[in-house]
Order: structure tokens, then sequence, then C-alpha cells
């Protein structure tokens, strides 16, 4: 995969996640993720990290984000 296109789908994740993408953005970021593995394990990621949050308070959310990301990336 370019390097392009993996920094822009993973600029896009966040608002991906979101469902703030237009219906072109989102079949980018699918496509993109569909064939990069890098990209696809980022995603889960940052899907994983997203969905903890939601459920969290919102009091510790930044300090939660951290610590979920590293136990995360450490377990990868």
């Amino acid at each position: 995969m370019s390097e392009n296109n993996c920094k822009d789908t993973l600029s896009k994740v966040y608002d991906f996640l979101a469902d703030d993408l237009d219906e072109v953005q989102k079949s980018q970021v699918i496509n993109h993720l569909t064939d990069c593995e890098d990209c696809k394990r980022e995603y889960a990621i940052e899907s994983k990290i997203s969905k903890l949050l939601t459920s969290s308070s919102q009091d510790a959310q930044f300090n939660f984000a951290a610590k979920i990301q590293s136990r995360l990336q450490s377990e990868n």
C-alpha cells in the first residue's frame, strides 16, 4: 500500500468511527482497510478504544484512552 493512502486512511479513522464521512470517503476507507493489514490493525485498535471510551465516564476518558491504547498495543 502507498504510504500516502495509509496516512489518508488513518487520518479519517475517527470520522469513520463517528459516521461523519460522506459515502465516497466511507467507501475509500473500507476499500483501503480491506487491502491493508497494517491499517486494518490500527483501525481495530482505534475501534476498541472508541468503544471503551463511549462506555466510560466523561471524567476519565483522556487518561483511560492512553492506558487502553498502551495495553492494546502491547497485546499485538
